[in-house]
């Protein structure tokens, strides 16, 4: 097999191992997460208020009554208050002051229905979003989950540009609890303030996110889940498999959370300052015989007064991220290759804007990639229509030394004598090959802009393709894009016509064929019109560029 065919082989097969090997190395976290700390140790206390201080002793060593609560406060029923904003309809309850329902109005589920954040049949067996866990204090925990708070606000509220408070009370014979969610009218992000009280104490808690998150619709098997905060100027995503039971890590975080593979829900501190201790758990229940298990990310609070926290929770989009600031955009995971994946983000974006159709958006900018790119197919297009030309001297020289094996060391000379003859005719044997590597980093930086890009979540393009980052669910796709391999195989210039190697170059397109049939359809749009546009250079090449062979004249008839 020539250097070139083996050079081909190897990018091919390269290219095949990250693909399958992508589901792997994705989920693991960016950095070595930081080993838990264990049992909180007891330390002088701070007036901290984003949990800056260490954990008390137990809250259960106190004594029992003391300073207690002057009188109970708590509702007669349980009720329901419905906040509306443009972007997202909160639905809270005041049974634990908990979250029921988070829908946001601008996108939809894979049922197409409106994406609610909240998965109830979880919740239902692991608790509700927002709840306050006490350290050392699990008893106590659970009696406030069913804790009825007190709350003047209206059943439903609209949300005005001023925005809205709504604040829950409770307090027993051991406990009072405060916890205010102010909402604005335009953002994603509510502010979140809570105090604690236990026998007249202010105690040590977390504020977490249970039973999981993201769009409970997605295919279990392909579903992204995992716990994500940014310390040390780095961020971290640890998968849920990878989560222990109990995880406390203390440090300094720009924010903290779950987010699954186009949305978060992210703790985020107030007034610049930083979450110094933050909380990971998995938790575990049974469905039908089977366990599994959903995370839940959560943040200390306590010390003296009340703790304040922002909670960001929609999509990873850009734009959005941005405006919420807190360095949130890093939450958009482009990968390995996100010196690539963000300049073409924003090309795709600026086509959008005019276009308004993002499969019409790839279909333009594949065609400028391939454009910009087609100096070097030109080169490698004349490499290899110069290989071809040296192909009965090469064949002829190979018969020659075929009869030694691959071992015996005048193998050296058959190599020599290859060598020579591309150097006689200024042919690079590596010409051909090169190009073509370098374009992978674009292909890879497309798959991955296609995975994260939410702007290209259930995205239309024509005709039976309504979702672009979905798999084409009739093939015929896949099987054009096949098709296009192959009639632009056929038309490249071979440099042997050894058949074992036509057959094994002809069996790669359907290895790409079947790998993509289940990917993305943006990203086969994209691989179909770059060989399109590659089917076009290369007739151009074949008829009119240099080393196009030359017709003879057609002779005219005897007369």
């Amino acid at each position: 097999m020539s250097i070139e065919r083996r050079l081909l082989l190897a990018f091919a097969l390269s290219f095949l191992v990250i693909m399958l090997s992508k589901p792997l190395w994705e989920q693991r976290p960016a950095t070595p997460p930081p080993k838990p700390t264990g049992a909180p140790v007891p330390a002088a206390p701070s007036g901290d208020q984003g949990g800056g201080r260490d954990l008390p002793k137990a809250v259960s060593a106190l004594p029992e009554r003391e300073q207690a609560a002057s009188e109970p406060i708590k509702a007669a029923s349980e009720r329901e208050v419905e906040i509306e904003t443009d972007l997202y309809r909160l639905v809270l309850s005041n049974k634990g002051a908990l979250v029921r329902s988070w829908v946001l109005k601008r996108y939809t589920d894979s049922h197409g229905k409106p994406l609610d954040l909240v998965n109830s049949d979880k919740a239902g067996k692991l608790g509700y979003p927002l709840a306050v866990e006490l350290v050392n204090g699990e008893e106590a925990s659970r009696r406030l989950d069913q804790a009825l708070f007190e709350s003047d606000a209206a059943a439903r509220i609209a949300v005005k540009e001023s925005g809205q408070s709504i604040d829950f009370r409770y307090a027993d014979e051991e406990l009072g609890v405060q916890k205010q969610y102010r909402v604005k009218p335009a953002s994603y992000a509510i502010e979140v303030s809570c105090s604690v009280e236990w026998n007249g104490r202010p105690a040590d808690y977390y504020l977490v996110w249970r039973s999981g998150f993201g769009d409970p619709t997605v295919n279990e098997r392909t579903i992204v889940q995992r716990g994500v905060y940014r310390g040390e100027e780095k961020i971290t995503r640890i998968d849920s498999g990878k989560v222990e039971a109990q995880q406390q890590l203390s440090g300094a975080f720009d924010f903290a959370g779950l987010e699954d593979q186009y949305f978060a829900a992210l703790f985020l501190p107030t007034n610049g300052e930083k979450l110094r201790k933050i909380h990971l758990s998995r938790d575990e229940f049974e469905v039908e015989g089977t366990k599994k298990h959903e995370l839940t990310a959560g943040v200390f609070g306590g010390g003296q007064g009340e703790s304040r926290f922002r909670l960001f929770v929609g999509p990873k989009d850009t734009e959005v991220l941005r405006r919420v600031g807190g360095h949130l955009t890093e939450v958009i995971d482009y990968g390995w290759f996100a010196v690539v994946c963000k300049p073409l983000f924003i090309g795709l974006k600026a086509i959008y804007s005019f276009c308004r159709n993002y499969g019409l958006a790839i279909i333009i900018l594949t065609i400028l990639i391939n454009l910009a790119l087609f100096p070097l197919r030109y080169k490698s297009i004349i490499s290899a229509q110069k290989m071809q030309k040296l192909a009965p001297q090469m064949k002829a020289i190979q018969e020659r030394y075929k009869k030694l094996k691959p071992t015996d060391p005048k193998r050296q000379q058959m190599n020599a004598e290859v060598m020579s003859l591309y150097k006689e005719h200024g042919v690079n044997p590596l010409g051909g090959c090169l190009p073509l590597l370098l374009q992978m980093p674009f292909f890879i930086a497309f798959y991955n802009l296609l995975s994260v890009s939410i702007e290209l979540r259930h995205a239309p393009f024509a005709l039976w393709i309504k979702d672009l980052s979905a798999p084409d669910p009739t093939f015929v796709l896949p099987i054009l894009m096949t098709v296009s391999m192959v009639v632009m195989q056929k038309m490249t210039p071979t440099p042997s016509a050894d058949p074992v190697q036509a057959k094994m170059m002809l069996a790669m397109p359907l290895v790409f064929g079947f790998m993509l049939a289940f990917t993305s359809s943006g990203l086969v749009l994209y691989w179909l019109t770059s060989n399109l546009v590659g089917i076009g250079q290369q007739y151009l090449m074949n008829r009119f560029g240099p080393t196009a062979r030359v017709r003879p004249a057609k002779s005219g008839k005897k007369k």
